[in-house]
């Protein structure tokens, strides 16, 4: 009898120190994440990619949990950012690019996902196809589109069915009043396909549409697309300096502000409550930056971030 329990004694010692070890085990593939000062949880390990053109982030860390930079990026702009996007808890990708030096940008994401669900921003890229259809002479931007009643969803208060609407005006309406309904008559007019070709032609080699507008998200897009066809914009390398011009210029009188919300200077932008980019020039200083977000964030301070760190810089 005393044999016995004695065995048994041995085996459920046995069995405490396995689930002990399968534990510790376990603990060693997740880290721990503090946002602000009374909340904690725990989350898997991130998944970003591994090699030699990304880097890790030490610093901010404890606030945002595990981010990754490009290399070369500058880590003091990252740095930076990382603090200022410490409450965005989905999926992000922030780029910036100094256009008066190649030396300093900053490429900072916490996903391996090579690109991100996007909404309004990809109407940069509608408005890139219109131009270039215009140039090309495939689309006179004076002809009328007769407005179908399907092409009205979500109740417009512009456009009416039956009335015949220019190109010009409805060009006018997607920008200046974010009119999704004249969004996607330009949008279906042009193609879509044709839409990510022309993205794809002027930097934007991760960017496809494949919604009409209207909900959260059209397509997919990628901070650094967004930054490299602002930057081409300003180069007049898009459909050349005249023309590009033209393109600044709308998106000089697009309402939604997003990154540049407090920034005073020369303001080219596109955004919604998720994503934005823009080209700043204040101070003598002018860059381009976009973020990619899959939730609402604060775009505004990431703005603020960002500027703040570039005008400070000799």
């Amino acid at each position: 009898m005393k044999n016995k329990i004695f065995l048994g004694a041995i085996l459920s010692s046995f069995c405490a120190l396995a689930f002990y070890m399968i534990s510790i085990n376990h603990m060693k593939t997740q880290t721990l994440e503090i946002y602000g000062n009374s909340t904690a949880k725990v989350a898997q390990k991130s998944k970003m990619k591994e090699g030699s053109k990304q880097t890790r982030l030490t610093n901010g860390e404890s606030e945002i949990g595990e981010a990754a930079i490009s290399k070369n990026s500058n880590k003091s702009l990252a740095k930076a950012i990382v603090k200022a996007s410490s409450n965005v808890q989905d999926n992000y990708q922030i780029s910036v690019k100094d256009l008066n030096s190649t030396k300093v940008f900053t490429d900072l994401t916490n996903t391996s996902q090579d690109t991100l669900n996007a909404g309004n921003v990809l109407k940069l890229y509608v408005l890139l196809a219109y131009y270039k259809a215009v140039q090309d002479k495939s689309l006179n931007s004076a002809t009328p589109y007769k407005v179908k009643a399907s092409d009205l969803n979500g109740g417009d208060k512009v456009l009416k069915a039956d009335m015949a609407y220019s190109y010009t005006y409805l060009l006018d309406l997607m920008i200046r009043q974010q009119n999704n309904n004249a969004a996607n008559i330009i949008l279906n007019k042009i193609g879509k396909d044709k839409v990510n070709k022309t993205a794809k032609t002027f930097g934007a080699s991760k960017t496809e549409i494949t919604e009409n507008f209207g909900k959260d998200f059209a397509g997919k897009t990628s901070s650094n697309d967004l930054v490299t066809t602002m930057q081409k914009l300003y180069q007049g390398k898009v459909l050349g300096t005249d023309i590009d011009n033209q393109i600044l210029g709308q998106l000089a009188n697009f309402p939604e502000k997003g990154l540049a919300k407090n920034i005073n200077g020369v303001v080219y932008k596109i955004a919604d409550k998720k994503q934005g980019a823009a080209l700043i020039q204040e101070n003598g200083k002018t860059y381009a930056m976009a973020m990619v977000s899959e939730e609402d964030a604060d775009l505004a301070k990431v703005g603020d971030a960002i500027n703040n760190w570039m005008i400070k810089q000799r």
